[in-house]
């Protein structure tokens, strides 16, 4: 993840303890729709809902992307966009590109550019664009350390922005960790409850079904040995 220390990058993160098994982690990073109700007044908005996605995997990865066009910028991405584009005011195109890689880190290529200007394209110069890294290390059934960080391509000489952006996305990962802590309070107290998967689930089902053959594998192995 070459963006961590690029000079063509900038950002900062924190380590959090979750109190909920890191696989509960992983499912909410792959399926970003739970932005629209769990995150509202930051980076949610309906379109995440009502948009299309597309799902690719292999033995190791999974990758699931997410064009929104011609849409409102929720406040997050508009403050960020005005930060490179004083006064901005328009419609913009939004992207959530998620790449699972095994184990357990996820990198999230993410942003807005103005709308109609080539981003899906690939020409993101009208836009401004960040990387959300996230590795989950498990602890124990019911917890896991999670480490963040939040990288930019843009304004990067500005450590306000650095510490602004980070302290607003530790608000939202406050967010995560209610919610999954109350996930994880109401597995404990239904073992024997069976979830159900929509489609939206799609990524995270792959990422589930990787992690079940590596243990799998591990188990093998020790049986063997």
């Amino acid at each position: 993840m070459y963006q961590m220390d690029s000079p063509e990058w900038a950002g900062d993160g924190l380590t959090i303890s979750v109190p909920a098994n890191y696989q509960s982690v992983l499912d909410n990073l792959m399926d970003l729709t739970h932005e629209e109700f769990v995150h509202s007044t930051s980076i949610g908005q309906a379109e995440l809902s009502e948009s299309e996605f597309d799902v690719t995997h292999d033995d190791g990865t999974v990758t699931v992307s997410r064009w929104m066009r011609d849409i409102e910028a929720p406040p997050f991405w508009l403050k960020n966009m005005r930060d490179k584009f004083p006064g901005f005011r328009g419609r913009v195109d939004r992207w959530q590109i998620i790449r699972y890689e095994a184990p357990a880190t996820i990198r999230i290529d993410v942003g807005v550019a103005k709308a109609g200007t080539g981003a899906p394209e690939g020409d993101r110069s009208q836009g401004v664009n960040g990387y959300v890294m996230n590795t989950i290390s498990p602890e124990t059934d019911r917890s896991c350390t999670y480490f963040w960080a939040f990288m930019r391509n843009y304004c990067l000489d500005s450590q306000l922005l650095t510490t602004q952006t980070r302290d607003g996305v530790s608000k939202v990962f406050t967010e995560d960790e209610a919610m999954l802590t109350a996930q994880q309070t109401a597995i404990d107290a239904n073992p024997d409850y069976e979830f159900y998967s929509l489609n939206i689930d799609a990524g995270g089902m792959w990422v589930r079904r990787l992690i079940e053959r590596m243990l799998a594998a591990e188990q093998l192995i020790a049986a063997v040995s």
